[in-house]
């Protein structure tokens, strides 16, 4: 692959994410030689908070480093010795604050948690100085309003704390025993200047954080550590192993997918969806952000502009989990397997699903209408509605969010001609080939894809010298070979994915839309869009009644 040096060097790469870790073996140039994976569990306070413990993603990190160097040198020979560098990607943005030696002071704040919704109500004046600053809108999906609700309700924290970071943050930190954040991860705190990269003093100010919590930010790429003893001793690295400052999730998974240029799109989806667009820092629409986010990308000279919505994958693990009998549970080979069922069950129903519309707000929404207090809808059921239209009703609903978040792109000047799928919902043959149908660009799905952990990869092999030219060898990621074409039957034959390994020389499956189901789709994505607007009011009643219940008040009266 163009970009990439050479040599028998292999990195690791480790993607921290909602709902497990992932960790890859993989050569300089992003071909996966051995991976495993691990979930761990989620803690949702009602009504807004979510918590991970911190200790959860240490330990599955460390026990999947070490299952994947134990494949790679049963496979391919290679071992910890030959890992030249390790690179660490998470959720983003989720807060740890660490005390003075070291460790948590208590679990971590899931991006997901929007504790911080009265802290950004309590500073509604500086909303538009800190949009201006860092690009990003006032709202508690970021680091700042987190960690200023935390400290207020628990002023034990500002005690005992010395040091914040992020998810991949604390991994690093486990690894090296050095505190990090990288740049990617400092834009989304609401902390830092997008044009000079630094921690603003008025924004600091502004949230009540501790300066001296804050690390220097360093680029991804930058070595910031090595692989300790005890790391070593539960991981299998070598200790002395260097360690880069890592990315954000959807940044990596973006590499991983081959944007390298101003303009390139793709979207990554697991627990979330998120739609991000490489763009030249020098042609940033800084005057049309606030419905999207941004975040400085790895490769020089470029932000990450994407949008992000909470729950799609993460509602069919809740459709499994709450109502996965019958063929879903009786699908055998674990969770993959799980996921594969309904997907194929949902390719048994017709493009609508009977008629059936999913607003995909379970757990509110960011992008683009950034409501912490919606909620999950599914409209127009009738006792003829199937267990197969409301899974394909799910696929659909987020389909549609998805064009949504296009929408909001193109309002930036950002119009793809195709979309490049990643992450675990890119397996999905009928998923895929709804978001083709929905959207009606052709979408791209690199064969094998892993997301983040291999993007993470290419990082950590830039960081040592073995990618010499990141960027380049990004884009040669995005011209390969393209193999079969998506058919949207949900029965197997339409998957196209070639035999490449992932490669500047893979294949990949192309899934085409179908022009009579864009036609059809674009009646049912009108009514999505008029249903938020239409249910806008009945969420808020719906925040009043829940308020009063957890109070034993009575609700207002609205006579």
């Amino acid at each position: 692959m163009t970009g990439v040096t050479g040599g028998s060097g292999v990195v690791v790469g480790v993607d921290v994410g909602t709902t497990g870790v992932k960790a890859v073996v993989a050569d300089a140039g992003g071909r996966v030689l051995a991976e495993a994976g691990e979930e761990y569990p989620t803690r949702y306070v009602p009504p807004h908070g979510a918590e991970q413990d911190p200790g959860d993603w240490w330990s599955a990190t460390a026990r999947c480093v070490a299952q994947a160097l134990r494949s790679a040198a049963e496979t391919t020979g290679l071992g910890a010795a030959d890992v030249e560098c390790v690179g660490v990607s998470s959720q983003a943005p989720s807060v740890v604050v660490l005390d003075r030696s070291g460790a948590p002071v208590g679990p971590a704040l899931l991006w997901l948690d929007r504790r911080g919704q009265g802290e950004c109500r309590a500073r509604a004046e500086a909303a538009a100085d800190v949009v201006a600053t860092t690009g990003n809108r006032m709202d508690a999906y970021f680091a700042a309003p987190k960690l200023a609700w935390l400290l207020a309700e628990h002023p034990e924290v500002r005690r005992a704390g010395a040091a914040v970071v992020m998810a991949n943050g604390y991994v690093v930190h486990r690894l090296t025993g050095v505190p990090t954040c990288d740049t990617g991860h400092q834009g989304l705190t609401l902390l830092a200047d997008l044009d000079t990269g630094r921690w603003s003093d008025a924004l600091v100010d502004l949230w009540g954080i501790p300066r001296g919590w804050l690390p220097e930010a360093a680029h991804p790429s930058t070595v910031v550590g090595r692989v300790g003893a005890e790391a070593s001793r539960v991981t299998g690295l070598l200790a002395g192993t260097p360690v880069v400052a890592g990315a954000v999730d959807g940044a990596a998974a973006a590499l991983e997918a081959g944007l390298a240029r101003h303009g390139d799109v793709c979207e990554m989806t697991g627990q979330s969806t998120v739609v991000n667009a490489a763009v030249e820092a020098s042609r940033l629409r800084r005057d049309a952000l606030g419905t999207m986010s941004v975040l400085p990308y790895p490769l020089p000279g470029h932000h990450l502009v994407y949008g992000s919505m909470v729950a799609t994958g993460g509602i069919l693990r809740w459709f499994r989990d709450e109502f996965g009998d019958r063929e879903v549970r009786g699908s055998a080979g674990g969770s993959g397997s799980v996921f594969a069922a309904l997907d194929a069950l949902a390719g048994t129903a017709p493009v609508g699903s009977g008629g059936l519309v999913l607003l995909p707000y379970f757990l509110g929404e960011r992008s683009p209408v950034w409501d912490a207090d919606a909620r999950g809808a599914l409209v127009g059921l009738s006792m003829a509605s199937s267990r197969a239209e409301v899974v394909r009703a799910i696929f659909e609903g987020t389909a549609y969010g998805l064009a949504h978040n296009l929408e909001e792109l193109a309002r930036l000047g950002l119009r793809p001609k195709e979309l490049r799928s990643v992450g675990g919902g890119a397996r999905g043959r009928t998923w895929t080939q709804i978001k083709a149908d929905v959207t009606g660009l052709p979408v791209e799905v690199p064969p094998n894809t892993r997301g983040a952990p291999v993007g993470v990869a290419l990082v950590a092999a830039a960081g040592v010298g073995l990618v010499a030219d990141l960027a380049e060898a990004v884009a040669a990621r995005s011209r390969p070979e393209v193999g079969g074409t998506g058919d949207g039957t949900g029965d197997g034959t339409g998957d196209g994915t070639g035999d490449g390994t992932g490669d500047g020389g893979a294949r990949v499956a192309r899934f085409c839309p179908d022009p009579g189901r864009h036609e059809a789709y674009q009646r049912y994505y009108a009514v999505y869009r008029e249903l938020y607007p239409a249910l806008r009011r009945s969420y808020d009643l719906l925040t009043e009644a829940r308020a009063a219940q957890a109070t034993g008040l009575d609700p207002p009266n609205r006579a």
